[in-house]
């Protein structure tokens, strides 16, 4: 007897379409500041608005991971939406692409969707691996990075 597949056909209907990702968001100099300083960051373009100004910047500049810092994990939430038995999620990776500098004032505005669903078998248990991507476009509707994770979620 075949094992049912924990991808439902309502779950890969799913894929490639919008996720509910969180609002857009303004960046901000003290957002900026307090990021540079807990990464030790000290590099002037985060902390010297007239510094970042004289090397020809809008103001101070973001470091490339601030998009995390309002970061919904989106697709692991929308796929909970859907009748599955999980007892726990692991983070599996992170992969990121940057495209544009981020500035203090610029609005980002994250858009994700399920990029792919895949079943595999574990000494848990059954285990959904779900791959989203979650694009951040600013206020000029430039791209400015992407971010893909896989979330893993053992079944009960």
């Amino acid at each position: 007897m075949t094992e049912k597949s924990l991808i439902t056909e309502e779950m890969r209907a799913a894929i490639g379409k919008p996720l509910n990702s969180g609002g857009s968001f303004e960046v901000e100099k003290g957002t900026i500041r307090n990021m540079a300083e807990a990464m030790n960051y000290l590099n002037p373009l985060y902390l010297d608005e007239a510094y970042a100004r004289s090397k020809g910047h809008s103001s101070v500049l973001a470091p490339p991971m601030l998009p995390t810092y309002d970061l919904q994990l989106s697709a692991p939430l929308e796929v909970l939406k859907f009748p599955f038995p999980v007892v726990a999620i692991l983070h599996g990776s992170d992969e990121w692409e940057f495209m544009a500098d981020v500035h203090a004032g610029d609005v980002l505005t994250p858009q994700g969707k399920i990029m792919n669903l895949t079943e595999k078998d574990g000494n848990r248990g059954k285990m959904l691996f779900i791959t989203s991507e979650i694009t951040y476009t600013n206020q000029r509707g430039e791209l400015v990075a992407v971010y893909r994770p896989t979330e893993i979620m053992i079944a009960g």
